[in-house]
């Protein structure tokens, strides 16, 4: 008597199909350097915003602390301040100031005029700029009371 052969036996089924093959393992390696690839670039831009909210931040704070400057300009013989005071204050320009980063930031008045008439008010405008580059990071105005031309 011949015995037929019909194929494997069911226990040799089974253990063939648990294993995983070539073709599997090389498309997920695939399918996790997608998903690594996706996340680096998720996570790279954040920290580019970070550090740029930290520059426009700076620049905030150096505008505010020109204009507060300006505004507590004042002569040693008088109370209250002059056009002549402030135009003087905003002709000595500012130094450079670097953000935490180290990125330069350099700040700027706008030239103004005295008022026709006095008391009135003088506009000073005050901007930040990054070193090499024309566009204002952060940039404020303010209206300045002035008593008097000198």
């Amino acid at each position: 008597m011949t015995a037929i052969h019909l194929g494997p036996a069911i226990g040799e089924v089974r253990h063939s199909k648990r294993r995983f093959g070539v073709i599997e393992i090389v498309i997920s390696m695939f399918l996790l350097g997608v998903l690594l690839i996706s996340y680096i670039a998720l996570t790279i831009r954040p920290v580019e915003d970070i550090g740029m909210n930290t520059t426009i931040a700076t620049a905030t704070q150096i505008v505010n602390e020109q204009i507060e400057g300006a505004r507590a300009v004042r002569s040693p013989a008088s109370t209250e301040p002059s056009c002549q005071d402030i135009t003087t204050f905003l002709q000595v320009p500012p130094s450079p100031v670097k953000d935490p980063r180290g990125v330069t930031l350099v700040p700027q008045w706008e030239p103004t005029s005295c008022p026709p008439t006095y008391p009135g008010v003088i506009q000073v405008r005050a901007s930040v700029t990054r070193n090499g580059y024309p566009t204002p990071i952060a940039s404020a105005g303010a209206l300045i009371f002035v008593r008097s031309a000198a």
